[in-house]
Formats: C-alpha cells, structure tokens, sequence
C-alpha cells in the first residue's frame, strides 16, 4: 500500500490544496474547490489508522485517542509543510491535510515585481 508521504506527493504535484483520507472511499484531492478521488482502492479502517498514524508522534496518538481530534503541523523533507486534522469518525480514524507553501503568496508576488522572482 502506498504511504501518506506518497499521497501528500501526489498532491503537491497535482497542485491541490488539500488530501483526505476516510474509510470507504479512496484518498481524495482537493483541486480549485473540487474533490478528486485518487487512483487507489477503497481505504479500510485499518488502512486510514496506519496513514494517519504514521506521521503521529506517541503523544499525539494518545492525546487523538483521548479526544477523538488532533490538530498538527509537519514538514516532508523536499516536499512541503502541511497542517492536518486527525480525527476519529463513525469509530474510525480520518484525517484532512492542507499544503502550506514554503513562501508565502504575498512574498512570491513581492518578489515578482520587485524583478527578483518567476
């Protein structure tokens, strides 16, 4: 099975904005407020759990599991930062991952005009 690393590469490459993971559906990517299912299996309870929890230190599994929530931020090495939201629905875990680009728009379009950016 792939790993959430290579869905959150799919997105960065996609250009979505967001990844999600839930039970009975594939992966889907958000693109230009669309969802875009993923070219991928329908994913299972234990399939969710072990994408969500892969990039989950102890304490945030624990503290998921005492308040069936999680909020998060992480980087992928050469990839992007991402926030998440873990949470647990209908008994099984979830999770929704939205791209935070390294530079920021309003510093990319700074740079373009100021003749220093593509």
């Amino acid at each position: 099975m792939a790993t959430i690393h290579d869905f959150l590469k799919v997105m960065v490459d996609s250009g979505a904005s967001d990844l999600h993971v839930t039970t009975g559906a594939p992966p889907q990517i958000r693109i230009d407020g669309g969802i875009k299912p993923l070219n991928h299996p329908v994913l299972m309870p234990a399939d969710t759990k072990k994408l969500c929890y892969s990039i989950l230190t102890d304490a945030q599994k624990r503290k998921l599991e005492e308040e069936n929530e999680l909020d998060l931020s992480f980087g992928v090495k050469g990839l992007a930062r991402f926030r998440g939201n873990v949470y647990i629905q209908r008994g099984a875990v979830a999770g929704a991952f939205r791209r935070i680009p390294y530079i920021c728009l309003f510093v990319q379009k700074s740079l373009y005009f100021l003749g220093l950016g593509t």
